[in-house]
């Protein structure tokens, strides 16, 4: 592809990209940004008929003895004409503008919200995507704010040259060659300036986000007590904030000799330079020299070389300003057009029923340069069996899980559930078939009932709905603190948002946690370190819980904490990605071998061992 080519397609890009805000705005708010177009026309007309038809037919009544009658009625006339103009002008800024921006900017986050819930989990794995979905989250708003403003800016400056172009031809057509000048001056400056700014930010993203990250380390309540109890963790993370904060620095002024000598070539050549300069120099001469120039008109066209200068600079700017959020816009499409390899509605409808799960010949590994996580697994599991996947840290746990759920498809071998590869299957409605709880549980700002149903496709029976939220409560043992609580299943959940809201205990958060897999009554649970923040009499009853709960499910439970492992039909010791040993709990005792050891330096805490 030559020079010119990609020219070519980077000037398509920039316009394709500036389209597809405009389709979501105008889609979005149709009225809102006809008027927002229209109002750019409106004020530069307003100024234009003020400042340079009114004033100058003054001053030609003043220099030329016109009777002062004439000035009185056009002036009155603009009077009337701009109070007129200023009523729709104060809807649209009070109550318009402040009711549709919001919904510009939530139209482009619920499609980037939506996708982000799509996107296979192993694209947070990747730095470099992480990196940009981050940018792109970030930039959503702005991108939409500096489209907007470039939207007003040509329809100002389109106003304003046609309008003032049209005078300068009529009255001094040489003047324009200056203002031409000035013009392709500016757009060349601004177009590398623009780009530097925009390398500027590329580089300095990760450290921004490094920066944001120690900030809610300090402010966010999850983590004040750390914090408080080891002053070496807030020393340390001070010391990650000033060094990415001195590269940021160091970045900035890489490049700050660049940016101050561009800057100063644009405002200085462009304004002092030509037009403040050159131009006037220019005017005086055929007003006071030459007499081709009325004085009246030399007065406005002086007057109005600014306000042309700034319309034909801020045009100038538009196309590297454009390119700039072309940019960003860029990233956002990519992140909008990702096509997951793992489409979640796309694939067969599980047959009714639990059945047999058979992972045969099982291997993954997070990346093509990474060693196997898993290797070789194969295992049939039961329909309603339970299983205790038991290892020490990095064994391959959560992994296994992991690829059970479909979070990840094996990088060889299959998983198979009612005798078909799970990857024939909608993803969606495979998962809607496994109750989980995760051993990094997340409490929402909602109410406790939608922290338990997590699910929008969910009965619409108010009454219904809840008797079966209550019981999923009281099956994961939060009946009594449930009964506590004045609001009931309407209590708001942190007090980040509401002050009658309630930050529950570890244990209490990690009891709403597993109500969800409760209240989900899903063919399959998935207990990953169900228990690791109860007390052992709330163990004891979530364990007594889970067998009536649980009757006719196949359950995996994934502990370091052995009680839970000895009820298990089967057990699963992983190290280092293999099953090592499997059997049940009094078998693997008398093999002697790993379990043993493990169940050994736990043995202490349980009876009947």
């Amino acid at each position: 592809m030559s020079a010119s080519d990609k020219k070519k397609q980077s000037a398509r890009q920039v316009w394709n990209n500036q389209m597809f805000l405009w389709k979501l705005c105008f889609k979005t708010c149709p009225g809102y940004m006809i008027y927002f177009l229209y109002d750019g026309f409106r004020y530069q007309g307003i100024i234009f008929l003020e400042h340079v038809l009114g004033i100058r037919y003054v001053l030609h009544c003043a220099e030329f003895n016109e009777p002062f009658q004439k000035a009185f009625l056009v002036i009155g006339v603009i009077l009337i004409v701009n109070m007129i103009q200023i009523v729709p002008d104060g809807f649209f800024i009070y109550k318009w503008s402040p009711t549709c921006k919001p919904r510009l900017y939530q139209a482009l986050k619920e499609q980037m919200f939506k996708k982000a819930a799509q996107i296979d989990l192993s694209c947070y794995d990747d730095p470099k995507y992480y990196n940009d979905f981050v940018l792109a989250v970030a930039e959503a708003e702005s991108s939409i704010d500096r489209f907007l403003n470039m939207c007003n800016l040509i329809m100002q400056a389109i106003t304003v040259i046609f309008t003032t172009g049209v005078f300068y031809i009529v009255t001094d057509a040489a003047g324009i060659f200056f203002v031409l000048a000035s013009l392709v001056f500016r757009f060349l400056v601004s177009k590398v300036l623009n780009k530097l700014n925009y390398d500027l930010r590329i580089k300095t993203n990760p450290l921004e986000r490094k920066r944001n990250y120690v900030s809610r380390v300090f402010y966010l309540n999850d983590y004040a007590k750390e914090l408080r109890l080891h002053q070496n963790i807030g020393d340390h993370l001070e010391k990650e904030f000033s060094e990415a904060n001195d590269e940021i620095i160091k970045e900035r002024k890489a490049i700050s000799f660049r940016r101050s000598f561009l800057t100063f070539a644009r405002n200085y050549v462009v304004g002092d330079f030509i037009m403040d300069g050159l131009y006037i120099t220019y005017l005086v001469f055929q007003a006071a020299v030459l007499g081709t120039v009325a004085y009246s008109d030399a007065v406005v066209l002086f007057n109005r070389t600014g306000s042309l200068r700034r319309a034909m600079g801020n045009l100038a700017d538009i196309f590297p300003q454009a390119q700039e959020n072309s940019l960003y816009v860029e990233k956002i499409r990519a992140f909008l057009d990702y096509e997951p390899r793992m489409n979640i509605m796309e694939g067969r409808d599980v047959p009714e029923g639990n059945a047999d799960l058979v992972l045969d010949h099982v291997s993954f590994r997070y990346s093509e340069d990474a060693e196997d996580t898993l290797k070789d697994i194969s295992i049939r599991i039961k329909a309603g069996e339970r299983v205790a996947i038991v290892g020490y840290n990095g064994a391959g746990k959560t992994t296994l899980i992991k690829l059970l759920m479909r979070l990840y498809d094996p990088t060889s071998g299959t998983i198979s559930y009612h005798g078909t590869d799970i990857r024939e299957f909608s993803p969606y409605d495979y998962r809607r078939r496994i109750g989980v709880v995760f051993q990094d549980f997340q409490m929402y700002g909602a109410t406790l009932g939608e922290n338990v149903v997590m699910d929008r496709a969910h009965s619409t029976d108010t009454a219904e709905k809840d008797k079966k939220i209550i019981s999923a409560l009281k099956k994961s043992g939060f009946e009594s603190r449930l009964k506590s609580l004045p609001k009931g299943l309407d209590t708001p959940v942190t007090t980040e948002f509401e002050e009658e809201g309630i930050n529950f205990s570890g244990g209490e958060s990690q009891k709403i946690a597993i109500s969800r897999a409760f209240y989900k009554d899903a063919d399959m649970l998935i207990m990953d370190e169900p228990s690791s923040a109860l007390d052992p009499i709330a163990e004891y009853e979530l364990n007594k819980a889970m067998e009536s709960a649980a009757e006719g499910k196949t359950v995996f439970y994934i502990s370091h904490r052995l009680s839970t492992t000895r009820d298990a039909d089967r057990i699963l010791m992983l190290e280092n990605g293999r099953i090592v040993e499997e059997g049940d709990h009094a078998s693997l005792l008398e093999l002697g071998g790993k379990y043993a050891q493990m169940w050994k330096v736990q043995a202490g805490r349980y009876e009947g061992a």
